[in-house]
């Protein structure tokens, strides 16, 4: 055999057969007789014969793997740059992974100390583990150069994986952070994530700017090697306390978020319940714009489920001296009012209020946030008892602000007592203690939104027989609480293309049994039904109220046209 031109077998293996003397020949020899089979020549004799140009990249690759690691160091200086690229990076391919961090090491340290003009080849070695090693061997790999401590050749490693043009998937960088971990590499794996996330960012793009579904890919790909971990969120921790990188990790938490379709979030909950206000009002300060915005809705609500006066308070303060977040200040109080995704258990208390309004002047929260606070406290209706309602709309300070919260107050009342069925017991509470508080502007705005609302849409057939038993019940609170009753019917029957002629006789129905006077409840029907101008619907009204056995109260509708 000549040069190995025998060596390769019928089906493509053990070609390494016959090139056994790269071994044994000088360095010199070696790149002599490798540039003869390129250029059709043997050394020697004369004449020439056929360029065998692939019988030299055979040879190069036998003496890449077969001749000592130090050899190969040495040797790289006498060849052709392209040739010395080819041979170290054919070493580290093919050479068990150990002796390929001991080839780089070794290489990274002669150019490090050896001469001026010395090429430069350890990059290409190690571009060529991080893109064509199996992960498990990049890990290998890192953890060697640990161990030599040359944390250079970690970070050059770690950046050749992780740039764009690695071809790594998602699913490798997940495998390598895992393996990382596993070969005690802490550090170097969390380092290895945060590099990985800002490559896919576009380095540090904007969270509104289109970002491709990566960042979904990858956290779903560390999640499926490891799902009873929580591997972002336990990053995030860690990177938030290093000074250096706190407002690019918020920028890549912000991406994370905005791009990932899970449901629920666990990132998202992790931020809003567990982090710092700094660290909440930047994240969502990146959120504000759509199409992201309810992500940080989501945020803001799991933020809001927080029991500690203290946190919350900080929380609101930063949150309104953001520019970017300032002008959703009363979305994030009326989700505390609420507690957040903590909903279900109801909203918070009187007194759990006053000590959030206590805690926001002992962090020196803007007094605007305290006043924002008691409207926000006021307005909220669910679950909320009549007694509570009056309490809080009593701590609303400004006047302007109070008739405002009594008006939305009234509205959603109206709609929980006609569309949600809500028991009718909590309006007439409502409406008590305002009378005892000396609020009767705030009667009146209640009276007149259950009776003709100011939305046409909350008018639901039916509405008449809540009304009534509301007029009732106040009627059995006493002389005072009864003109209440009187005017909520009043301005209810006056509204002839909202009721319907059947419920009027479900309103005479529920009156004949409350302590109403007879008399009253003739003067009403006659100041209302028996005046409206639709005389098809009026006819229908005093045909209903006969046809039940209330002939009284349909001669008096027809005696009002007399």
């Amino acid at each position: 055999m000549n040069d190995g031109d025998q060596g390769e077998t019928e089906d493509g293996e053990a070609w390494g057969f016959g090139y056994e003397w790269v071994t044994t020949c000088t360095v010199d020899a070696f790149v002599s007789r490798m540039q003869a089979m390129r250029e059709g020549e043997r050394p020697g004799t004369e004449g020439g014969e056929r360029p065998r140009p692939a019988t030299a990249v055979r040879a190069l690759h036998a003496f890449a793997v077969k001749r000592p690691i130090d050899q190969l160091i040495e040797s790289a200086r006498c060849f052709d740059y392209r040739d010395a690229v080819n041979m170290l990076a054919t070493a580290a391919l093919c050479r068990n992974i150990r002796q390929a961090a001991d080839l780089a090491i070794r290489q990274w340290d002669a150019e490090r100390t050896g001469e001026e003009g010395l090429p430069r080849l350890t990059d290409g070695v190690i571009h060529d583990i991080a893109c064509q090693r199996t992960v498990l061997d990049v890990a290998v790999f890192i953890r060697e150069c640990r161990r030599a401590g040359e944390p250079a050749l970690v970070d050059r490693t770690i950046s050749a994986f992780t740039e764009p043009g690695s071809g790594r998937t998602n699913l490798d960088k997940a495998l390598l952070y895992i393996a990382l971990r596993d070969e005690k590499c802490p550090e170097e794996a969390a380092e290895f994530l945060r590099q990985a996330l800002v490559a896919i960012t576009g380095n540090g793009s904007r969270a509104s700017d289109s970002v491709p579904r990566e960042f979904h890919d990858l956290a779903g790909a560390l999640h499926h090697l490891s799902p009873s971990e929580r591997i972002l969120e336990e990053w995030v921790d860690a990177q938030l306390q290093l000074d250096d990188h706190v407002h690019d990790t918020r920028q890549i938490i912000a991406q994370l978020i905005a791009t990932r379709t899970d449901s629920p979030d666990t990132l998202v909950e992790h931020v809003g319940k567990r982090r710092t206000r700094h660290d909440i009002a930047e994240i969502c300060g990146q959120l504000t714009r759509p199409p992201h915005a309810e992500k940080c809705a989501e945020i803001r609500r799991h933020a809001a489920s927080r029991d500690k006066m203290e946190d919350l308070a900080e929380i609101v303060r930063i949150w309104y001296e953001s520019d970017a977040l300032k002008g959703t200040i009363r979305e994030l109080l009326a989700d505390i009012v609420a507690r957040g995704t903590a909903s279900a258990a109801g909203p918070r208390s009187p007194r759990e209020l006053d000590r959030l309004d206590t805690a926001l002047s002992n962090v020196n929260a803007p007094p605007e946030c305290r006043r924002l606070l008691r409207v926000a406290a006021a307005v909220h209706t669910d679950g909320r008892s009549g007694t509570d309602l009056v309490t809080l709309l009593g701590k609303v300070e400004r006047p302007r602000d109070r008739n405002r919260a009594a008006h939305t107050i009234a509205q959603r009342l109206a709609a929980r007592v006609l569309e949600q069925g809500a028991e009718p017991g909590l309006f007439v509470a409502y409406v008590d203690g305002l009378r005892r508080a000396g609020r009767g502007e705030a009667v009146y705005l209640a009276c007149k939104e259950l009776a003709d609302p100011s939305d046409p849409v909350r008018a639901p057939e039916g509405a008449g027989v809540v009304v009534a038993e509301i007029a009732a019940r106040l009627y059995e609170l006493g002389e005072e609480r009864g003109r209440d009753g009187w005017d909520l019917l009043e301005r209810f029957l006056e509204n002839e293309q909202r009721v319907v002629p059947r419920e009027v006789a479900a309103i005479v129905r529920r009156l004949c049994d409350s302590p109403m006077k007879e008399a009253d409840r003739h003067f009403l029907l006659r100041a209302t039904v028996g005046r409206w101008a639709d005389a098809r619907r009026r006819e229908e009204a005093v045909g209903e109220l006969g046809g039940v056995g209330f002939d009284a109260e349909a001669r008096e509708v027809i005696r009002s046209l007399r």
